[in-house]
This record gives C-alpha cells, structure tokens and sequence, in this order.
C-alpha cells in the first residue's frame, strides 16, 4: 500500500494539544487574576473533551463551544470573570502555545519531498494558523483545512473532499487520513472513503469492526513505509 497524498490530524497527532491546553488556560486565567490547580485544568479539559464529542455528533456549533466551556467551567469554580472574556484570552495563548511533537517535523520534511501533504483539523482558524506559523511546518504543508473555516467537522466527508480537491486529487485510492481520533479522524476516513492510518501511540486496543483502518502506528516516522 503506496500513497501519495496525505491527509494528517493537527491536535495530538502533530501537535501535542494537552500541552497547549494546559499552558492556555494557566495564561488566560492568570489574566483575570486566578491561578489555576492540576485538579481545576483536569476539569476544565473534561469540559472541553465532551463539547467536542458533541461537536462532532453534530449537536453543537463551533461558535457555541468556544463560549459554552467557559461558562460550565466558571460555573464548577463560581469564578466571577467573564466566559466570553476568558474564551478570547484563550484562543490567543492557545495559538502561542506551539507544542510539536518529536517526529512531526522531519515526518513532513520527508512525505512532502515526495508527496502532497495536507492538515485537516477540527479548530480555529486564528490557532492553527498561527501554531502552523510558529512550528515551522508551513514549508511543508501544501493546504491548511480548518474546520472553522469550512463550516464542517471531522467525521463529516465534506471537509476531506475538500482537501482533496486542494490537493488536486481526484484518485481517493491515493490518499489516506492520518489522525490519533476514531470518532473523528478514523470515522471521517470511513465516511469519505479514504484508508484510514491510526496513530495510536499509547496502544490501545483496535476496533474490530474497522476495516477502513489499513494500518495502525506507534510512531510518525512509521508512515513513510506507506510512501
């Protein structure tokens, strides 16, 4: 199984996302003048986690969920500073928060020397462009596909034809979806048929009724045998 056109993940595949997470919501809080305990991060990401789930149900917006995580977690903490406020210092500290996982980048230095490479992402605009910016990876990338932008999220089909038509790939036998998801990422790969390649670095069992995943890695270097 050779491809040539690659459609990879952005949040915890390329990026490490908890990590960004964490470092957002200990800067934006700080602003308001409150200090954030590893308890009170951990809420805050089970907040986040399960909107997103919701998100991709499609029961949610993008526009909503940016606000509603914010009012559930000042609400669990009774904290008086303004959800809307918190969400905008938020978003900003999350676009500086440039967390690369160790392989991503020589992994894109070598697939896009050989092959066309896109990030599909569920997530804002203004982060992921600015992360893309920061990392070093734009060289590399020959499309950004934002969910934010598009008005369609991960597992929807739409946003991975709509990479493909960036790329220019009218052969979907070509392509394969990269991500460490299997309700997002994997189950987009179902929904667009497109070979899905799991990145499961933690191991995790394997869904038994997935045959759209073709292969499963443990480590980013391990797609280019798939070159």
């Amino acid at each position: 199984m050779k491809k040539s056109v690659w459609l990879l993940d952005a949040d915890m595949t390329l990026f490490d996302f908890e990590k960004a997470e964490r470092f957002a919501l200990r800067e934006a809080c700080a602003r308001f003048g409150i200090e954030i305990s590893v308890k009170e991060s951990a809420l805050y990401h089970e907040i986040n986690e399960a909107l997103w789930r919701k998100l991709e149900r499609g029961e949610t917006t993008q526009a909503a969920l940016q606000i509603q995580r914010f009012e559930t977690f000042a609400d669990a903490l009774g904290l008086s500073a303004d959800p809307h406020a918190l969400a905008e210092a938020f978003v900003v500290q999350l676009g500086e928060g440039c967390f690369l996982f160790e392989q991503a980048l020589s992994l894109l230095q070598n697939l896009h020397a050989r092959c066309r490479v896109a990030i599909v992402t569920n997530g804002i605009t203004q982060v992921q462009k600015r992360r893309l910016q920061l990392s070093g990876l734009s060289p590399y990338v020959d499309a950004l596909v934002v969910s934010q932008e598009e008005g369609v999220s991960k597992p929807d089909p739409r946003i991975v034809e709509r990479a493909l038509e960036r790329l220019g790939c009218a052969d979907r036998a070509q392509a394969a979806i990269v991500g460490d998801s299997l309700t997002s990422d994997m189950a987009a790969a179902r929904n667009a048929r497109v070979d899905g390649i799991w990145y499961n670095p933690k191991g995790l069992p394997r869904p038994a009724d997935a045959p759209h995943i073709v292969a499963e890695i443990r480590q980013l270097h391990d797609l280019m045998q798939f070159v």
